[in-house]
């Protein structure tokens, strides 16, 4: 439960996050720049941090779903799939976007999963949360690929299972670059007379990082990198006095659950993420001047004159067919 502490911080993030939009000196931006070729962390949570994604007693049948959307999804908008895990509320999705397709791509997927997820639990409530885009990117390789080992060692940091490969939800751990893996359309939602195809194959492409190693070093660069972080876990779980939950619990624990840890409100969803504070503000700093001009073409198109828009405006142009200048490097 939420303490008079923890709600007047939130009271204090709420007023300085009015206070920093109100000195930018233009009209504010809910829009956001989307880049063809950018790498992106998909992040997405379950509403009220329920449990709709608990494994529960079938574990495969739930792994196959996901499977299959993912799969699907990734091949109609040209996705590249680096990892993804789906945790019993949220989803973590490190993926490359050629074609600046990641919008209609997490619409469609967060969508039909939805649907069908509330089809097989009986329920009629909003999956997912309200909450903003959390879609980071990583400038570096060696952050690139912390990514990825976050992503996959997830289960183990939150004290569900000891090691990342017993997680029996979707993930891809043990996966290796350019494995192909195939999934049947589950017969419990989609109609076997329907336009959904019967099989759909999901290939785990290799990130763009570390040029210099061959596909089989990079994964064992990766796997070495899960393997130490799940033992730093493993001592951090010791210090506390702490068990992992294990199997036996996890197969029973309830989709209506909700995660119990007390959340911070009022934050500011991040876009980029680094360890370095000096390059996440030069991508804020880009950021600005994005919103800058995006605010600028705004206000002449609202005026009736002729307007460009910044390369990365992608709703204007996509529905509204305004001008968007070339991409941006």
């Amino acid at each position: 439960m939420a303490t008079s502490a923890h709600k007047q911080a939130s009271a204090d993030r709420r007023e300085t996050n009015r206070a920093r939009g109100a000195a930018r000196g233009y009209e504010r931006v809910r829009a956001r720049p989307i880049y063809a070729g950018r790498r992106y962390k998909i992040n997405r949570r379950c509403i009220g941090r329920m449990m709709l994604f608990a494994p529960g007693a079938h574990p495969a049948e739930l792994a196959n779903f996901i499977g299959y959307c993912l799969a699907h999804n990734a091949e109609r908008y040209g996705i590249q799939v680096h990892a993804s895990l789906w945790m019993s509320d949220h989803h973590h999705t490190d993926v490359t976007d050629p074609d600046a397709n990641l919008v209609p791509f997490k619409q469609q997927l967060h969508s039909v999963v939805a649907r069908a997820r509330n089809a097989r639990l009986g329920r009629f409530d909003s999956v997912w949360s309200g909450d903003d885009p959390c879609d980071t990117g990583r400038s570096s390789d060696d952050e690139s690929l912390m990514d990825l080992v976050y992503t996959l060692t997830n289960p183990v940091k939150a004290g569900l299972v000891k090691w990342s490969r017993l997680w029996p939800g979707f993930t891809t751990i043990g996966w290796r670059f350019g494995e192909t893996r195939t999934f049947r359309r589950p017969d419990w939602f989609f109609d076997a007379a329907g336009d959904m195809p019967e099989e759909v194959s999901l290939t785990l492409v290799r990130p763009p990082i570390f040029p210099e190693l061959d596909d089989d070093a990079l994964y064992a660069k990766l796997m070495e990198a899960v393997r130490e972080r799940e033992l730093e876990i493993h001592r951090s779980m010791r210090r506390r006095g702490r068990r992992f939950m294990g199997l036996r619990k996890l197969a029973r624990q309830r989709w209506s659950c909700v995660a119990k840890s007390v959340e911070e409100r009022f934050t500011v969803a991040p876009k980029h993420a680094a360890s370095s504070k000096g390059r996440v503000r030069v991508e804020i700093a880009r950021d600005r001047e994005w919103e800058r001009q995006y605010a600028a073409a705004r206000a002449l198109l609202l005026a009736g004159k002729p307007a460009v828009f910044p390369a990365g405006t992608y709703w204007l142009r996509r529905f509204a067919g305004v001008s968007v200048a070339g991409q941006a490097p």
